[in-house]
């Protein structure tokens, strides 16, 4: 391993994994020095064992795979990171007795990750990449999230409520999604004290989307490239003047380094160019990627 070289972590499980939910991992006290931004951020997982016949012979395990970092709690038994694994689907298998179902169509990393079990290891790389910028002093923070475009945007930015709670701020979210019944199934995760409001069509997503950005100080969006436009003139209606970094969101890319080599995360810049996500990402300035 160079010089420059990330150094990896190992991590145990505190739960069992289940797909579509985040997970904790316990890491090791004073390994990783305190950040303000971990929402955003990401590690880069090694799915198989380290020795064993499953390394030496599972080749679909080759790349590391990544862990959206959705939270972090230092307490006195260890340093807690909450992560989501966006990384494939679980399908049951109806033609099985087992207790616990096979599922098809899986992801082997996903696959691999839900047979672990409490205190299990798990080698790490990271944290990677650039988190949200959540400010210290008080502030009226507005989180925009299409879970109707992938449910990951939720998770990995539900914990900027609290973030923002702690620093004497005010949150609101707004969560666009297909129906009622989704929207049912995620709030009870947020904070009490967060105002939360809902669309389930594209006119209704607009109008809140204009009634909460004339008065928010930080707007912090999980949503597709297509809506980066969209985003970007509807804050500027309802503003008299939108600063730089005002809007901030999380770009979906393929994260496969985390240092930039390969090229894969790359994503277009609003002026014609392109920078990689892992490295400059994958939380951006919305300003850097629409002209």
């Amino acid at each position: 391993m160079g010089a420059g070289s990330p150094r990896p972590l190992v991590g145990q499980f505190t739960e069992a994994v289940e797909p579509g939910l985040p997970f904790e991992l316990r890491l090791p006290q004073g390994a990783l020095p305190p950040t303000l931004n971990s929402a955003g951020r990401y590690f880069l997982a090694r799915c198989s064992n380290d020795v064993g016949l499953e390394r030496d012979c599972d080749w679909s395990l080759y790349l590391r795979r990544p862990l959206s970092v959705c939270s972090r709690q230092v307490r006195d038994q260890g340093d807690f990171w909450r992560v989501y694994p966006g990384i494939g689907q679980a399908v049951p298998r109806q033609d099985t007795a087992d207790e616990i179902p096979d599922r098809v169509g899986m992801d082997p990393a996903l696959l691999w990750l839900t047979r672990r079990r409490p205190g299990d290891p798990l080698n790490l790389l990271g944290p990677f990449g650039n988190g949200f910028p959540v400010p210290t002093e008080p502030h009226n923070l507005l989180i925009a999230v299409d879970v109707a475009d992938d449910p990951a945007w939720f998770w990995q930015l539900y914990s900027l409520c609290e973030q923002s709670l702690d620093q004497g701020g005010r949150a609101t979210i707004l969560l666009r999604a297909g129906s009622e019944n989704e929207l049912a199934a995620l709030i009870p995760w947020l904070p009490v004290q967060v105002e939360v409001r809902t669309a389930t069509d594209e006119p209704e997503w607009l109008e809140q989307l204009r009634q909460t950005a004339a008065w928010a100080d930080l707007i912090c969006a999980g949503v597709p490239a297509s809506r980066f436009g969209e985003l970007r003139h509807v804050t500027g209606q309802s503003r008299i003047r939108t600063d730089s970094s005002f809007v901030q969101v999380l770009v979906k890319a393929d994260l496969a380094c985390g240092v930039g080599a390969c090229l894969v995360c790359v994503v277009p810049t609003g002026r014609g160019g392109f920078t990689r996500a892992c490295v400059h990402g994958p939380v951006f300035d919305l300003m850097e990627l629409v002209d």
